[in-house]
């Protein structure tokens, strides 16, 4: 997880609550020396670097305010090739993301939002010739929040 916010953070919870994955496999990268200890205190493996937490990851799940996408973006977009991304943040489309990141990386784009009975939509939509093995790993992950849609490009 890169850039945590409070979507995020649902999401951090969603996925330590219903075990989809093991806190020793999540790793995150938090500047904020507080937030680090926290996280390290439930097990999840946290560094004050980006480049540190993703190379360890498969699947990076990217989280910021809109205007801060392309500093996150670009101290990532060398080395994503062969992974999954995932962003949250609204308004940046795969063809958008596809364009500044390695070639052969795997984007999905989430778009989220809050019913009004409560329950959480995520709208998943995958890049073209994303891998169909590794859907329901990313599914999973939102569906431990609520709902979800897919879209294929």
């Amino acid at each position: 997880m890169i850039g945590m916010t409070e979507f995020s953070e649902r999401i951090l919870d969603g996925i330590l609550k219903n075990n989809v994955v093991t806190p020793k496999h999540i790793h995150i990268a938090e500047k904020d020396a507080i937030r680090r200890e926290h996280y390290l205190g439930l097990g999840i493996d946290c560094a004050p670097d980006v480049s540190a937490s993703m190379l360890r990851s498969e699947i990076m799940i990217v989280s910021s305010a809109r205007q801060e996408f392309s500093t996150l973006l670009s101290s990532i977009c060398g080395t994503t090739r062969g992974r999954v991304l995932v962003s949250t943040i609204p308004g940046r489309s795969c063809e958008y993301i596809q364009d500044r990141v390695a070639k052969a990386t795997n984007v999905v784009c989430v778009e989220s939002e809050q019913r009004e009975d409560g329950t959480q939509l995520s709208r998943l939509t995958y890049s073209k010739r994303f891998p169909n093995h590794m859907k329901s790993a990313v599914e999973d992950i939102f569906r431990s929040i609520g709902e979800i849609e897919t879209v294929q490009l």
